[in-house]
């Protein structure tokens, strides 16, 4: 199954000094790699606040345009509003929530998310604000952040 990687997962692969031998971790099967827009824009704007240097944003650049990069569009309203809903355990189409409480995701995890589930992406992150969708809309694949340490 081809992956889309979340923008933690960007954030790990711009500390590495070279990104094949971390691509080919995250992505060992060499499967299509996509990054959504709204990661592209998350992890730009951190590059920004946090003062990345021009060689850190050029490597970063050189990684994504090794991706196939996704734009919003009106075709992930429907699964945008389905996963929100889904996590406030309001979601009509499901009479069992395997989660007690509900689960409030940010808004560009949803968007994130809508991907994943319209195009049969398999999510790859760090955290745990997709656990809840795993096997429900999409697979996700978590990677513990002391994974990435061998690289840096």
């Amino acid at each position: 199954m081809n992956i889309l990687l979340d923008t933690n997962i960007l954030l790990f692969i711009t500390k590495t000094k070279e990104f094949s031998p971390i691509a080919n971790f995250v992505n060992p099967n060499e499967r299509l790699t996509f990054v959504s827009i709204v990661s592209e824009a998350e992890i730009s704007s951190f590059a920004i606040k946090n003062n990345w240097g021009a060689k850190r944003i050029d490597y970063l650049n050189r990684f994504l345009s090794s991706c196939n990069i996704v734009d919003v569009n009106k075709s992930f309203v429907g699964m945008y509003a389905s996963i929100d809903a889904y996590s406030q355990r309001l979601n009509p189409n499901f009479g069992n929530y395997p989660f007690d409480t509900p689960r409030n995701m940010g808004k560009n995890d949803l968007w994130i998310a809508s991907l994943a589930a319209l195009l049969g992406l398999t999510l790859v992150t760090t955290d745990s604000d997709f656990d809840h969708l795993h096997k429900v809309f999409f697979d996700v694949r978590k990677i513990k952040p002391e994974e990435f340490v061998p690289f840096f």
